[in-house]
């Protein structure tokens, strides 16, 4: 009876006693703060160590260790740690890591070899200094290497065939970032980068791509017409298909080709810078140059337009968006409403619905090169009343000559305006009393010009 009390006693000692240590030494971790024992961190073992006494030992250790990446068999490059601004040496980050142990777990750490392996989330700490060392190795190494390709459809026959996406074995600077940071947190020596090729963003079997490729087919089964100065003009399906293109996700159009395809389709239907065929009152069919008349497509706005359109995937039959002045949807051109500066015969008419309403002599330029008057197909672009014309003459002086009428043509000055200090008009007047490039026009005359045309009449000069 008195062996099996003190048997009991003795086991109620031994508890507390244990049980003691237990708490003493938890109490210990608590107060002192040091690091289990056997803790590691990147290969070091830093167990009893303070975070300043861990960090002098990282230090040391992480000083030159060198590590080789490696792809498979091949290696790739090697590096030193001190090429890395390492977080695993800061004895802040140290402080952190032993405030968060379990001081009461301290009893594991005596039955393992190694007690506790200890990862500061360098990928994320070192981020920066680790993602400069992997774009380095990246951007050397991948010159040599093959680039993975996408998935991708051309279009042939009618139809879109499918061109599988390819693997390549370029490396991913984030993804070898994360590899370098692994390998200096576990102490490894050895970079392994055979995970951290760069994948094909697009893939045949995606969702979007199947979507894209419907999409780009039903866009050229439509019809996409353009009505255009009494022409259709409809973009072929090899066109279109040409326009398209699979990026982030989406299905998007090359405008740069749109815009080549509307430029083109400009300079072709166009009449601005072209020269014309005129059908002249006295001197027949004449060449005239081009002048400020005449329109183009819109290219800078109609390019997003025409994409929006396309992308809609519904069709379309539309008139583009037009610059300029004299386009007419039914393909006439001057029209037969317009003005007519005969130079040779120093005369013009006025035409209002193909006929005459005003005809008369005139004193044009005198012919040399700073005062003749432009040959071109000009535009009525403004009408003032009561106006006062400036310029130069050629001793240098000034002038300032008060006109009734003034109906500038063109964009360098020279217009139709009244001119009582011309004493005569028509014949070879001109060639030695000629303007200073304007059509002078006799007051009698010029009220009947003023009263018979509008803003944006075309002026022919030959």
């Amino acid at each position: 009876m008195k062996k099996r009390k003190a048997l009991v006693i003795g086991l109620v000692t031994a508890c507390v006693a244990v049980g003691a240590i237990y708490v003493g030494q938890a109490l210990h971790y608590s107060s002192a703060n040091v690091f289990f024992k056997d803790t590691e961190i990147a290969g070091v073992n830093v167990g009893g160590n303070t975070a300043q006494q861990a960090a002098t030992k990282l230090k040391a250790a992480l000083k030159n260790q060198q590590l080789t990446v490696k792809d498979g068999s091949q290696t790739v490059t090697t590096f030193k740690t001190n090429e890395v601004d390492l977080k695993v040496t800061s004895p802040s980050a140290l402080k952190q890591l032993i405030s968060k142990q379990n001081v009461w777990s301290w009893p594991i750490h005596l039955t393992t070899a190694t007690a506790d392996s200890i990862q500061l989330n360098a990928s994320t700490e070192n981020q920066e200094s680790v993602r400069t060392l992997a774009k380095s190795i990246t951007t050397k190494a991948n010159k040599t290497r093959t680039a993975a390709k996408d998935a991708s459809f051309t279009y042939a026959n009618g139809e879109f065939a499918v061109t599988k996406e390819q693997a390549g074995n370029q490396l991913d600077t984030s993804k070898l970032a994360t590899s370098i940071s692994q390998a200096i947190e576990k102490g490894e020596t050895t970079v392994n980068v055979s995970g951290d090729y760069i994948k094909p963003a697009v893939t045949s079997t995606s969702a979007t791509f199947k979507a894209a490729k419907s999409k780009a087919q039903t866009i050229t089964k439509q019809s996409y017409v353009y009505k255009l100065s009494n022409h259709k003009v409809t973009i072929p399906a090899e066109t279109l298909a040409s326009w398209l293109t699979f990026k982030a996700g989406k299905l998007s159009t090359n405008d740069t080709a749109i815009k080549a395809y509307l430029t083109k389709l400009s300079k072709k239907y166009g009449t601005v810078n072209k020269t014309r065929t005129f059908k002249s009152t006295k001197r027949g069919t004449v060449k005239v140059p081009a002048g400020l008349y005449g329109w183009s497509i819109k290219v800078k706005k109609e390019t997003p337009a025409l994409s929006k359109v396309v992308l809609a995937a519904k069709g379309m039959s539309r008139t583009p968006a037009i610059q300029g002045s004299g386009y007419h949807s039914n393909g006439t051109d001057i029209g037969n409403s317009y003005v007519e500066v005969d130079k040779t015969n120093q005369h013009m008419w006025v035409y209002k619905n193909g006929k005459v309403v005003v005809s008369t002599d005139v004193v044009t330029g005198l012919p040399t090169t700073a005062h003749h008057t432009p040959a071109g197909v000009w535009v009525i672009w403004s009408k003032q009343r009561n106006a006062t014309l400036r310029g130069q003459n050629d001793n240098g002086s000034s002038y300032a000559s008060p006109v009734k009428y003034w109906m500038p043509v063109d964009d360098t000055g020279v217009g139709i305006h009244d001119s009582s200090w011309q004493p005569q008009y028509g014949g070879t007047w001109y060639k030695s009393h000629g303007s200073h490039g304007c059509v002078n026009t006799p007051p009698s005359k010029v009220g009947e010009v003023f009263n018979n045309v509008k803003v944006g009449t075309p002026v022919v000069i030959f």
